[in-house]
Parts: structure tokens; sequence; C-alpha cells
């Protein structure tokens, strides 16, 4: 028996500059649009996607971005909070998305003992949780949600790697939507220190899973150096190494680390290529949005996502995980000779055809991205 979820709730960790945040925002006036009353909770306040929520959309914030927490704090301080708002709210439905996110959204339904679909989102890779017990935690809680999605067939594989059952998993790709994106490009700032130079692009946070340090060695290997300067956009814990490696490798007027853009399209569409150099990921959006504004894309054969986003390497070539020579190589092979046909890739992420699978999710209905 299904029921129209005309009431929506739905979780964030925060308001900062994840794929997975811009992702449930996006969703968000999507399921405003189809005439769903959609409510819009961060744990985290502030941040700058707070301009991204939809002007209608009804925003609370848990805790201020003022209040030191974090991690585990965060989650203690959170979840009596959650559980109130649950209970005032009164969601027919519940979308969650991040890890650590998800299984406190479970902890607080369960909690608020109403009743509620709970769907959780899953984006990332089992490699980015190595905690054995926040393993067992996601077999025992994830099992108690009425659905899940997964970003890409590897996450799917990797949920019932975990035992979760297969018949409520299923495949839903990110959304990509072509025209804001070109507008946040026409209208955003561009990279001042690359003005007048060509230049390769990578986005994302400098963490230990995008491993830029890769990125570093195979653009000093590359013929890239002298004809095009390296720009790596973001902010992390890996600032220090990636500027002591750019000293050390003799790159400290070919590179720049400007750290993380509230608006990044405008810096990414002038590009002449993205690398994405990363161990891991989930599905990441920066090929889709690479791709959605035209710009020619290398990645690493990670798991998961960008072989099935590049079918294969038919979108943007694909190199092995961890192997400098073999991405300076595609580097210079890729600005010699681009890929095309972008546009299948962009069809095949529009909102328009990736909302209604959540909605279904949500109102209780099949839908046919099941793995």
């Amino acid at each position: 028996m299904t029921a129209r979820a005309d009431r929506i709730l739905l979780v964030l960790p925060s308001l900062e500059r994840g794929g997975g945040e811009r992702v449930l925002l996006q969703l968000a006036g999507l399921f405003q649009a189809a005439g769903r009353e959609v409510h819009v909770v961060a744990l985290l306040g502030g941040g700058p996607l707070s301009a991204a929520v939809p002007g209608t959309v009804v925003l609370h914030e848990l805790i201020a971005a003022g209040e030191a927490a974090k991690g585990l704090a965060l989650a203690w301080k959170a979840l009596p909070r959650l559980v109130s708002l649950i209970r005032t709210v009164k969601p027919q439905a519940v979308l969650s998305t991040m890890t650590g996110t998800n299984l406190l959204a479970v902890l607080a339904c369960m909690r608020a003992r109403i009743c509620t679909r709970l769907v959780l989102r899953e984006a990332s890779s089992l490699a980015n949780t190595k905690s054995v017990l926040k393993r067992q935690a996601m077999r025992w809680l994830y099992g108690r949600a009425d659905e899940l999605v997964a970003v890409s067939a590897g996450v799917a594989q990797d949920l019932r790697g975990l035992g979760l059952a297969g018949d409520r998993i299923h495949v839903v790709h990110n959304p990509v939507d072509q025209e804001r994106l070109r507008h946040l490009a026409h209208t955003g700032p561009e990279l001042e220190e690359m003005a007048g130079t060509p230049y390769v692009i990578a986005l994302g946070r400098l963490t230990e899973a995008k491993d830029y340090p890769l990125l570093l060695r195979a653009y000093a290997a590359s013929k890239l150096l002298h004809s095009h300067r390296l720009a790596i956009v973001g902010e992390g814990e890996q600032r220090n190494r990636l500027e002591s490696l750019v000293r050390e490798l003799g790159l400290a007027d070919r590179v720049s680390l400007p750290g993380a853009l509230d608006n990044p399209f405008r810096a990414l569409a002038d590009a002449a290529m993205l690398v994405l150099s990363s161990r891991w990921e989930g599905y990441p959006n920066v090929l889709l949005e690479a791709l959605a504004l035209g710009v020619p894309v290398v990645a690493t054969d990670c798991e998961h996502g960008p072989r099935e986003i590049l079918d294969g390497g038919r979108y943007g070539r694909l190199v092995p995980v961890g192997d400098a020579v073999a991405l300076s190589h595609v580097m210079d092979a890729t600005v010699e000779r681009p890929s095309s046909g972008f546009e299948a890739v962009v069809a095949a992420h529009h909102p328009g055809a990736v909302a209604p699978n959540y909605l279904a999710l949500l109102d209780g209905v099949s839908v046919s991205g099941r793995d």
C-alpha cells in the first residue's frame, strides 16, 4: 500500500560546499515544483549553500554555526533536536544523505515514533568508511530504512556487501542541470591568477581521497607544464602537504591553490580540461558538471563512478588509480584530441529524469533503478 508524501523532510549534514548537499538542495526545488511541501534541515547551520536553498522551502538549522561541534559531538547535540523537529513537522517521508547523517536520521526516526517513510541516499564508496564499528552501524541502521538509494552501481554493490537487502537498494544517478550551470558559469568569478593563460583544473576538497599529489606529479611530468597552468580549487586538511609538494616539484609559478569558491563554475567553464585524480569516489558530480559545460575530462578508474559516467572511457579517458605516468600521458593526449559527445551523458542525468525516481521511492512506489 502506498501513499503520496505531500510533506517531505530532507536531512543534510550542513550547508557547506559538498556535492551531496548540492544534490539534495536541487531535489528540494524539484520536489516543491511537483507540488510537495518541502522542509530542509541542516544539522550544522550557516555555510555558503544557505543561498542555494529554494526561496519557499522551509529551512531548519539545528545547531548554530558558532557552536563548536563536529563528529560525534555534533551528532550527540543534534539528535534530540532532530527528533523534536520530526515530531513537529510530521513528514510523510524523510530523505537523508551522507553516511553519518543517514545513521543519525535512522535513530531520530526510531525515537520520534511517527509513521514516516525513510529513504537513505548513500553517495560514498565503502573505502571512505574504514571504521569497523561504523560499518556495523550501517548494517544495523540502514537495514531499518524503507529504501536505500545508491548513486552508482558500485555503491549499490558496496551496500549489498554489507548484507543489506538487495530488493531495497536502488541506483539513482545524480542530476545535472545544464541550464543552471551555464548561468552560474556566466555570473561567477574567474580565476584572476589564470587570466590570459590556458589552464587545467581540479575541483574538490583537499583530502586523501582526491589524491592531488598524484595530479601534481603527473602535471610535472607532462607536456602541459610548458603550455598550461594548473589550478586545484578547494580547501581541506591536505593544503600544507600540497603546498610543500608544489615547492618540492618546482611548480610554484605554474600551480595555483586558490581555495574553495562558492561558485566555481566560471573557473571550470574557462578551463581546457578537468582532471579527477581520486583514489575512490561514489559518483563524482564534478565530472557531470564539466561535461555539462563542454569541458573535456580525464579521470582515474577508481571505485566508484567515473567508468559508469564516462561509459568505459567513451566520453573521457580513464587511467589506473595511482599511476602518475599514465595520467600525464592521457592529460597530454586529451588536450591534443579532446573527447566529445557529452550531450548523451548530460541528457541521461537531466533533473526531470532523476527527481521522479526519488519521489516514487518517497511515495512507496517501485522504480526501475533497482540494481
